[in-house]
């Protein structure tokens, strides 16, 4: 039976982390989906995991990705500390004893940690049936290790003020810019969610390695390249449901200004172009400028049919998940039959529809990210 304090902090900063990556982790499923028949992936995970617990420079590797994951964790847990409407953890949190609060905040870590551990726990397992003792106790020091450091962490923070008058280094940066109303959205995804959009390009340029990689002997078919853009598509949905969140937060004054709404969704384009710059230049690097600018233009009419799926519903994640999903499985099937022009065309043509019937249609659905 959990404690209050520790179902308190499970609802305010697990399940918002969930929410807050789940177009991550959906992108990762759909990957692994990609891989084979269910029992290919099976075989495929298990020699990986007996792979690094066999081979000591490859465990290495898989403990720093592990603490990549642990870093993230403690950078959206502590950020979601330092926001306003967390005040009251202060004062609710610092009656318990530090004790109790190292043990809930481990509690948190591994909550948020779940889909990391599930997978390093299997390898600890599958290293004790085969006998890599040692590999299995270093996996489960090193684990438990990150957990206790996390939740340190975490009592340090929750126990000092904190200075909420830092001026941020690229805050000051950006701040002499010229900023045109397509780059809002730009720089508030690098004042606020600079490691969300580290993390999804990391994950676009592995993805698009690993596909072409993967089919090296048709690396030449038009649709290997497509695969990737959509893959690298499907990452970017929660920061297309940012930038809704963001357009009704801080933009809704744009609705009273004499601006057509052919003109604002050229804008849509543009802001959207230029979060996908970093892909679109590690195209124009490896492939034909023409493929190049239709893959960009694939990718780009995926995202702006999400984005502007959002208009019909609001910020409801329910429904967007299935609109994302529903796009990946349509879109693929349309990449198998080789009709990506059309699916650009479909794309542009449905976005800008729902755009203009839609966007003067105010809704309320809100839900936390």
């Amino acid at each position: 039976m959990l404690s209050p304090l520790t179902n308190v902090l499970v609802k305010v900063f697990a399940n918002t982390f969930y929410k807050a990556h789940a177009g991550i982790f959906l992108f990762l499923l759909l990957t692994l989906l990609g891989l084979g028949y269910f029992g290919s992936v099976i075989n495929f995970h298990k020699s990986l995991m007996l792979y690094f617990m066999a081979k000591p420079f490859i465990m290495v590797i898989a403990f720093g990705v592990v603490l990549l994951y642990t870093l993230k964790c403690c950078h959206f847990i502590s950020a979601k500390i330092r926001e306003v409407h967390q005040q009251f953890l202060f004062y609710s949190v610092n009656s318990y004893t530090k004790r109790e609060q190292i043990s809930t905040w481990i509690i948190v870590q591994a909550v948020v940690s779940i889909p990391m551990l599930v997978y390093m726990l299997i390898s600890l397992v599958l290293a004790i049936s085969h006998q890599y003792y040692f590999s299995a106790f270093i996996t489960l020091v090193y684990l438990a290790t990150l957990l206790l450091l996390s939740a340190l962490f975490y009592t340090w923070q929750i126990n000092k003020l904190i200075d909420g008058h830092k001026s941020i280094l690229i805050s000051r940066l950006i701040r002499p810019l010229r900023k045109p109303f397509f780059t809002l959205y730009f720089y508030h995804v690098f004042h606020s969610h600079k490691i969300r959009y580290s993390v999804i390009k990391l994950l676009s340029y592995l993805t698009i390695t690993a596909v072409f990689l993967l089919f090296a002997d048709v690396k030449t078919d038009i649709r290997v390249a497509s695969i990737a853009m959509l893959a690298v598509a499907t990452a970017h949905c929660m920061l297309v449901l940012e930038a809704r969140k963001f357009e009704i937060t801080f933009l809704a004054f744009v609705r009273t200004l004499p601006i057509s709404r052919f003109k604002l969704f050229i804008s849509q384009i543009g802001s959207y172009g230029l979060l996908l710059l970093p892909e679109f230049i590690w195209l124009l690097f490896n492939l034909p400028a023409l493929i190049a600018l239709g893959l960009f233009a694939f990718c780009l009419s995926i995202i702006l049919l999400l984005c502007c799926s959002l208009y019909l519903f609001g910020l409801d994640q329910e429904k967007y998940f299935k609109v994302v999903f529903g796009t990946f499985i349509i879109t693929f099937i349309l990449i198998l039959f080789n009709l990506m022009c059309i699916s650009v065309f479909i794309n542009l043509s449905a976005a800008y529809l729902i755009f203009y019937l839609n966007y003067y249609k105010f809704k309320e659905t809100t839900t936390s990210l």
